[in-house]
């Protein structure tokens, strides 16, 4: 069977959107199945979200969307029926500040990676991480840059049992996005120790990748496991790096379905949830109108951790085997992104899967047996006027009230919702 077609003329990026073809005559209505919403919030008109995190009441969304805003808005969600907006912090358009992850009580940490076609216009862009002082949760002191070289880092993610930090970010010397570790002993002063990167990445070395299917190799995630790191490398697929001495990182191995089956590319997120000895992986969608086969989730028996294994997939709609694409067109024909994004990352082995799934929504998948996934719910927002239909980009779950938080890429805004199963 012939690999399935990918385009390679396709616009990647925000300007895919713009006049993009779509068969959307009217906004698609809300889909919800054992779900149910709670409260919405037009986030004072920072809609196009990225990651949220919630604690004790207080929700913090990043904004990095498509329609160009730049910072973090603050709400009390304590009365999730009304979300109200307290504050919002806006950057500057010299750089992406659309992750942020709550190290303690005290310090808030966003991510600073900086446009490259900017970078002549706002030379005193620093891109890295940036710290706040969050000891008054409403109102974050910025504190410092810890900056980090060429155009800075694209997702940080802690890794609180070793207090490290495991970055995608840029490194001179490597071409694209290496990963980065940070220790984070001190919150407040995050100090680089350590870097891995895989075989053809750095300057003079020859691909250990096939570049006429792998055409874009860079780290995009990486997770705690114990000692190591699992980590997800775009185009490249995954690898675990061994990670014993932080100063030292070893890549283990690398698998890569896209190069040897033609799976989609675009390795997104790499995680072996606490308590299991099996890993999800999830892949992003980053064309309009499945230019390219959507992307889905793969479970891995990581029980041989030096040969995993999938055991599984898992997509919310059928697809042709051939093409790749959804059987049901409509997905394709909305001028906007099918497949899947982001999950939540805190979850356990004990826990539901939550995955954006782009214009069909939050997906819930029940992953106890890791061989047969089953989606047990679902939502889709109402689209708008403007937004026919929704782009799910990133979710959260606060364990202390069980509340779902969704923000949209393009602009539908911040939806809280309980699973009702």
């Amino acid at each position: 069977m012939a690999r399935p077609f990918r385009n390679p003329d396709t616009v990647r990026g925000a300007n895919q959107y713009n006049d993009a073809a779509h068969q959307l005559s009217e906004p698609w209505p809300e889909q919800a199945h054992n779900v149910r919403l709670v409260g919405h919030s037009d986030l004072s008109g920072w809609g196009d979200a990225f990651q949220i995190k919630v604690r004790n009441g207080i929700c913090y969304v990043a904004a990095s969307g498509i329609n160009g805003h730049n910072g973090i808005t603050i709400l009390d969600v304590k009365d999730p029926k009304n979300p109200k907006v307290l504050n919002q912090l806006s950057d500057g358009p010299a750089a992406r500040t659309h992750k942020v992850l709550l190290i303690s009580d005290e310090i808030m940490i966003t991510n600073s990676e900086l446009r490259p076609d900017l970078r002549d216009e706002y030379p005193e862009a620093v891109g890295g991480l940036r710290v706040f002082d969050i000891s008054d949760p409403v109102n974050p002191k910025f504190m410092r840059y810890a900056e980090a070289e060429s155009y800075g880092i694209h997702r940080p993610v802690y890794d609180a049992n070793r207090k490290l930090m495991y970055s995608s970010g840029f490194k001179n010397g490597y071409d694209k996005k290496v990963l980065l570790i940070h220790d984070m002993s001190d919150p407040a002063n995050p100090e680089p120790v350590g870097h891995a990167w895989l075989p053809g990445q750095k300057e003079g070395e020859d691909l250990s990748w096939n570049p006429d299917y792998a055409r874009s190799v860079d780290c995009h995630e990486g997770h705690g496991f114990g000692n190591y790191v699992t980590s997800a490398w775009w185009d490249g697929g995954i690898a675990i790096v061994d990670c014993e001495d932080p100063s030292k990182p070893v890549i283990k191995w690398r698998q890569n379905p896209h190069e040897t089956h033609g799976w989609p590319g675009c390795y997104h997120t790499f995680v072996v949830p606490p308590g299991s000895e099996f890993g999800i992986c999830a892949q992003e969608t980053t064309t309009v109108n499945c230019d390219d086969p959507p992307a889905f989730i793969s479970f891995y028996d990581m029980r041989n951790i030096d040969e995993p294994v999938i055991a599984s997939t898992y997509m919310p709609h059928d697809i042709d085997p051939e093409t790749m694409r959804p059987v049901d067109s409509k997905w394709c024909q909305t001028g906007s992104r099918y497949g899947a994004h982001n999950l939540w990352h805190d979850m356990t082995s004990d826990d539901l899967l939550y995955i954006c799934w782009f214009n069909a929504g939050l997906r819930i998948v029940d992953w106890s047996n890791p061989f047969n996934p089953k989606e047990i719910a679902h939502y889709m927002p109402a689209g708008n006027a403007e937004r026919a239909c929704p782009q799910s980009n990133d979710v959260f779950v606060d364990r202390e009230t069980g509340l779902i938080y969704l923000s949209d890429r393009w602009g539908l805004g911040l939806h809280i919702l309980e699973l009702t199963v």
